[in-house]
């Protein structure tokens, strides 16, 4: 059985996966610092950070299923916090792209 141009033209649709709603709730977060947070699928899934007072303050946070959470890792692969400490994983990640000062 042949198959449609059009059936080959449509793109997969793409559910969000846990990490990805688990990031999009730290950016949620992020926005009480004024900074500039988007969750990104390429390369790789993260929530890249900015600081729009810098143009050099970027970070990328990825989050890694744990066994009982996820947790939030920083580009240079330090633990930032998990998904049951959003709000303080916020203040530490705005802390590193120079958002806050303690």
């Amino acid at each position: 059985m042949a198959k449609s141009r059009q059936a080959d033209e449509q793109q997969p649709t793409r559910v969000p996966s846990e990490e990805h709603e688990h990031l999009g709730k730290l950016a949620g977060e992020l926005s009480r610092y004024e900074v500039r947070a988007e969750v990104v699928d390429e390369p790789a899934l993260c929530l890249r950070v900015r600081n729009p007072s810098s143009a050099h303050a970027v970070e990328d946070v990825i989050c890694e299923r744990r066994e009982h959470d996820f947790a939030f890792i920083a580009s240079f692969g330090v633990h930032l916090g998990n998904s049951g400490s959003v709000p303080l994983t916020a203040h530490k990640v705005a802390w590193l792209v120079g958002a806050t000062k303690e």
